[in-house]
């Protein structure tokens, strides 16, 4: 080492580390969740029957986004300052503007949580919630609608956070916030599927666990769809955004890409729908294919995050 220059080991590429990962992944569930259940309503035009799926989702979103910001703000210099971020904004600033859609979608998703379960409430002696529920279910609709929209604007929000990274060119790209959507989908998905089958012992063949299942195979070509074209604007742009293309095929994270994101996210979950139908739809098999899902990713969180600060335009 050099008395006076000092080591290169020492200057640490990685700003943002596995906390943040874990936030974006959180983030990205909870928004997915959400969006998938109320779609999943919309269609049916369920009323106010309120399906597994949607009772799953009710858990997930506030759940999932408390425990994301709790990473976020565990990861700040001085976590016990965080609330200057909520009083002080500068509307030029991606993530002020985040913490604004946070700041409203949060408590949304606890208002329509308490709408969902206003009958569950009591037998997990939480009654003096559900009269709280019974109040909002008025406002049902409005509440709906906002969350739907906040919940697409959470999901693209995490993509779009990192593009603002300008000197990482695997960052720098507009693909980023329609990557970490379709991904939070399927992330989404997955969590319903598990939290449905779990907590509210809903069979693996009812009607909206059946068709939460089916969207497996869409989401996953979008999320193939989302990296090929990432990886082509990498290529194609040439430089130091071509180099940073080595992430596929060298260090942990090349490990990380094709066993988690492609083996266990990707392809474990198309080869499980080339199963007898009597096995594929057994709740085993069902949840181990949601856990796959979950894993691949927030494998991808850790692969975009790392290997995207490995690279310096």
């Amino acid at each position: 080492m050099n008395n006076i220059w000092g080591d290169m080991a020492q200057y640490d590429p990685v700003t943002w580390n596995w906390i943040i990962a874990v936030y974006l992944f959180m983030a990205g569930l909870s928004a997915g969740s959400v969006l998938i259940a109320i779609g999943m309503r919309w269609y049916s035009k369920g009323g106010n029957i309120e399906t597994s799926i949607l009772k799953a989702s009710a858990i997930i979103g506030p759940v999932a986004i408390s425990l994301g910001l709790a990473c976020l703000v565990f990861d700040l210099t001085k976590p016990f300052h965080f609330w200057l971020i909520l009083v002080n904004y500068n509307f030029t600033s991606v993530m002020a503007i985040g913490v604004l859609a946070l700041l409203a979608y949060s408590p949304l998703g606890i208002a329509y949580a308490l709408i969902v379960l206003r009958d569950d409430l009591p037998k997990w002696k939480l009654g003096f919630l559900a009269s709280i529920g019974h109040m909002l279910l008025p406002m049902r609709k409005v509440i709906e609608i906002l969350l739907f929209v906040l919940a697409i604007g959470v999901g693209a929000y995490t993509g779009f956070l990192i593009s603002a990274m300008n000197a990482y060119p695997m960052l720098n790209t507009a693909v980023l916030p329609a990557l970490f959507l379709a991904s939070g989908l399927s992330a989404g998905a997955a969590g319903n599927v598990i939290v449905a089958l779990t907590c509210f012992n809903s069979s693996p063949h009812d009607n909206d666990v059946a068709k939460m299942h089916s969207l497996d195979l869409p989401v996953i070509v979008s999320e193939m769809m989302f990296l090929v074209m990432l990886f082509s604007t990498l290529y194609f742009t040439g430089g130091a955004a071509a180099e940073a293309l080595a992430s596929l095929s060298t260090d942990i994270w090349a490990s990380v890409f094709w066993i988690g994101v492609v083996g266990i996210g990707f392809i474990v979950p198309i080869l499980s729908m080339f199963l007898p139908a009597n096995a594929r739809h057994t709740k085993a098999i069902m949840i181990s294919v949601a856990c796959c899902s979950l894993t691949g990713v927030l494998a991808l969180r850790h692969f975009i995050i790392y290997a995207g600060q490995s690279y310096i335009s």
